[in-house]
């Protein structure tokens, strides 16, 4: 077993901590994080990078569909763009494995030191840490350049946050957190069966794009990051409806097309028909002119020559990408081996960023 799969099979038990952890008295005090800002609840700002940033879709949909502004910007484009948009109703939460990256490093340099910092970090000791007002531990143990675990427990945090801004009782996140336990190790438990068909479909393409809508963003970024930095695939995660504004015309039989359709009781009720139709119109669509489609699906889908379902279980409140991701992983560690490389092993990137 290589070190990546270490990791990976480790997932369901760091969930399992962080899940007990955060059910704890106490785990986020309400009136430090109240004291924070001025105004409650607040203008909720999510920063990270990669992973990092990735994580965050899932509880900034949920606060949103609560009323509650939150909004998700890249570490880097906040620093040198944005940083007047931290006022004293805003709570900044940033999120960093390491705390150490560069584009955190001088974030929180350039803040006043009134700024508001709510920090969801894996070393506890890094420059973050230190600087943060309140520490929301991810609690995902060592971690290898190629992020996991990290990224499984940066959702569950942060979601736990979500639930402590809205004033939620966190019962039913605790619930679901223990399907998605449960789903991980059942998917785990049977690897071989569940990842070889799909990865026979997925064969070598020469470009892959991943698509969703809403907190399965999470997923469709996350994915791609992994198909680049484990397999040296070209991949590209996309908002699923961005990708009919122009990108649909690359659509190719040697390419592959990643479409997390999730039922998503936070989408909005508008005009136009579900997020849920919307995406298997789209997956229809890129049949028809000759694309491949893998459907990360918790529906009912007709299967199609071109198409491979492949059936996760149902989650609520947005947390689907704690299994998708993981099917995710799992067929990125397969296609690597294939390929003669050397799972999780980056040749060029470094575990923690220091060059801007």
């Amino acid at each position: 077993m290589t070190a990546l799969m270490d990791e990976i099979v480790e997932q369901p038990a760091v969930l399992a901590g962080v899940r007990k952890y955060y059910t704890s008295p106490g785990a986020i005090p309400f009136k430090r994080l109240r004291a924070l800002v001025k105004k409650w609840p607040p203008v909720v700002i999510f920063t990270g990078m990669g992973s990092s940033l990735f994580a965050t879709y899932p509880v900034q949909a949920y606060l949103t569909a609560l009323g509650i502004r939150a909004f998700t910007w890249e570490t880097a484009e906040l620093l040198h763009y944005h940083l007047n948009t931290l006022g004293p109703d805003a709570l900044l939460v940033v999120v960093s494995q390491s705390g150490e990256t560069v584009e955190v490093v001088r974030l929180i340099a350039a803040l006043p030191k009134q700024a508001a910092v709510l920090a969801t970090v894996n070393v506890e000791q890094s420059s973050l840490a230190r600087r943060a007002n309140l520490l929301l531990p991810m609690m995902a143990g060592a971690q290898s350049p190629v992020s996991t675990k990290t990224f499984m427990c940066s959702v569950a945090a942060l979601m736990y946050l979500g639930f402590a801004i809205a004033g939620q009782d966190t019962r039913m996140l605790t619930h679901a957190l223990r399907q998605v336990i449960e789903a991980q190790e059942y998917v785990l438990d049977r690897a071989v069966e569940v990842v070889r068909p799909t990865v026979e479909f997925f064969d070598h393409p020469t470009y892959t794009v991943l698509m969703a809508r809403g907190p399965d963003l999470a997923t469709a970024y996350q994915g791609a990051l992994m198909l680049k930095e484990i397999v040296r695939l070209g991949a590209e995660g996309t908002s699923a409806a961005q990708f009919r504004h122009g990108p649909i015309e690359v659509v190719n039989m040697s390419h592959r097309y990643v479409i997390v359709a999730r039922k998503n009781r936070a989408a909005s009720r508008v005009p136009g028909g579900s997020t849920i139709n919307l995406l298997s119109r789209l997956a229809e669509d890129i049949r028809s002119h000759g694309g491949r489609v893998m459907l990360l699906t918790d529906t009912p889908f007709k299967e199609h020559l071109n198409t491979r379902i492949v059936r996760v279980e149902p989650v609520k409140l947005g947390l689907g990408t704690l299994v998708d991701v993981l099917h995710i992983q799992l067929m990125a560690h397969e296609l690597a081996l294939r390929a003669g490389l050397q799972p999780g092993k980056l040749w060029i990137a470094e575990k923690v960023t220091r060059i801007e």
